[in-house]
């Protein structure tokens, strides 16, 4: 049944990677419809970038949005991404690999890790990953996308995608530009409430005032709507992951593209490299009780050649939003909440909320229900990511360092 009373206007505070995927996924889904969205830009703040990495389901949203791959790899000056190397994790001189796509076939109806289980008790000397044809490839630095017309040993191997997070603005900025959308570029001054308590209109400092029947909240750490003017809490994680610095520097391009993203593990934190076409994406993820912010520069400088840039210290809290959606307004990205990029999953929350939204795209009255179990499966998302990265340090036998 069609909605009698649809949302007539979308106000998107902030740009970035989260406020244009989100101005991406809206204008294409409601691309037949009279549905206005705006995006209000601050100028002159660019983007964090952290991590620049994704997981496949990048390559869904490239489709969804029904652009072309190939064009979306060049522009982005993005690599393939078979999955993350772990280098001394465990314990030092170890590493494992978290490989994309499906290990292993069905073997007499049963999984194919029950089999690799019994060959592992039975003494067996190969690890699960071995198995593994991402791994396979990433190994030689080798990348191939299967043809489903033609299946392989291959074939159950997927990718994701390395890219510049600024490019992939910039990218989407035009193709909404395309779709329609309004893009001013002014810093939001004051947010004003109706009597209802929801956001009826944001006033920019050049007095223009933008009103709209829902708004989207992607900027940033400063959560200017979900927080500032709608007063939503945050929960802190910090207690479950303490790091809560990073700093992020660029480096010349390798010579050889890996298909894959390095995550290794230090005294204080953990160091990122992440190859593009043009050059290579390091930082150093550490908390500051145990790290200050030259030490964890040092690591970077032992570890890393040929900078490009200078290091960028990027401060951050662990943690959730209790409501993503409260009244008219969603909050996307880091005013979301931020969990570190250890997985490469803060795209992935971008586009996983916004495409939960759009799902349950609300009327001009929004019904707790809608909003209750929206927040639900948000909140779910956030909390097993959230323990999927507890558990990498939960699994190390390092006792070198006090973090």
């Amino acid at each position: 049944m069609q909605s009698t009373d649809p949302i007539n206007s979308y106000v998107i505070v902030g740009g970035g990677t989260a406020g244009w995927i989100s101005a991406a996924i809206l204008a294409r889904t409601l691309q037949n419809t009279t549905a206005k969205m705006t995006v209000v830009e601050s100028p002159h703040i660019p983007t964090i970038g952290v991590g620049e990495a994704t997981i496949p389901s990048i390559v869904d949203l490239v489709e969804f949005l029904n652009i072309p791959l190939h064009d979306f790899i060049l522009k982005t000056n993005a690599t393939f991404k078979l999955g993350i190397k772990f280098i001394d994790w465990q314990q030092k001189n170890h590493h494992y690999w978290h490989p994309f796509g499906y290990i292993g076939n069905k073997i007499d109806g049963k999984p194919f890790y029950q089999h690799w289980l019994k060959y592992n008790k039975n003494n067996g000397n190969l690890n699960f990953t071995d198995f593994s044809p991402a791994i396979a490839l990433a190994k030689q630095n080798k990348f191939f996308v299967a043809d489903p017309k033609y299946p392989t040993n291959l074939s159950s191997s997927t990718y994701a995608l390395h890219f510049d997070a600024g490019l992939v603005a910039e990218y989407l900025q035009q193709y909404c530009k395309q779709h329609n959308v309004i893009h001013i570029q002014a810093h939001v001054k004051t947010t004003q409430l109706n009597n209802q308590g929801e956001i009826s209109h944001v006033v920019l400092d050049n007095a223009q005032q933008i009103a709209g029947d829902f708004f989207i909240d992607c900027s940033g750490q400063k959560a200017l709507l979900i927080q500032k003017a709608l007063r939503v809490g945050y929960r802190n994680w910090q207690h479950f992951l303490p790091v809560d610095k990073a700093i992020a520097v660029q480096s010349n391009k390798q010579e050889i593209l890996k298909p894959y993203t390095e995550s290794t593990a230090h005294e204080h934190g953990w160091r990122w490299q992440i190859p593009l076409q043009n050059r290579t994406g390091n930082g150093y993820v550490f908390s500051s009780d145990f790290c200050n912010v030259q030490e964890a520069i040092n690591v970077l400088e032992n570890n890393v050649q040929n900078w490009i840039t200078d290091p960028k210290t990027i401060t951050f809290t662990t943690g959730q939003r209790e409501k993503t959606w409260y009244k008219n307004c969603l909050a996307v990205g880091l005013s979301a909440g931020f969990l570190e990029p250890l997985e490469s999953t803060s795209i992935y929350l971008i586009m996983k909320t916004m495409l939960n939204f759009v799902k349950n795209l609300p009327r001009q009255k929004i019904y707790p229900a809608t909003t209750n179990e929206f927040n639900r499966l948000v909140d779910k998302e956030y909390e097993d990511i959230r323990d999927f990265i507890i558990l990498h340090y939960c699994e190390t036998k390092r006792t070198d360092s006090p973090l």
